[in-house]
């Protein structure tokens, strides 16, 4: 099996948003095709924290892969609460924050826009990918 870093890494070398990054490339990961369309869709307007620096696209990204996989498996509410909990605390160990502007605020100009031709934005958010996918790989790993 492939890793799922290097799956996550195909959708984002590929000019996918971050949201769409992750949940293809985990989707992929772990086999799960047949989804990776609706749900690269779906995600279109997810990257950059919903385009105004919400909650992290990868986080969505993440969230939405993680539920489509749970999904198959016989959790109650309860636990499947958890679960997303669980990627939702692990995200937030590594980056202090869940929000896209948070993580991003050094390179926030001063006219509210981001600077996205700065080398080092470009691998803060290819960090915040790998650890949504990392996250979610973990907490799948342990149900």
């Amino acid at each position: 099996m492939s890793n799922i870093i290097n799956e996550v890494s195909k959708y984002w070398n590929q000019e996918s948003n971050c949201a769409q990054a992750v949940a293809g490339g985990v989707l992929e990961y772990y086999n799960m095709n047949e989804c990776l369309d609706i749900v690269d869709n779906a995600l279109l307007g997810f990257g950059g924290g919903m385009g105004e620096r919400s909650i992290c696209g990868a986080v969505t990204g993440g969230l939405a892969a993680l539920g489509i996989i749970i999904s198959k498996k016989n959790l109650e509410k309860e636990e499947r609460s958890e679960v997303f909990k669980k990627f939702r605390e692990l995200f937030e160990m590594e980056f202090d924050t869940l929000k896209c502007g948070e993580i991003l605020e050094e390179f926030i100009l001063p006219d509210g826009s981001v600077d996205f031709e700065n080398p080092q934005r470009s691998m803060k958010c290819t960090r915040a990918v790998e650890t949504a996918a990392k996250s979610v790989k973990r907490v799948i790993d342990e149900l």
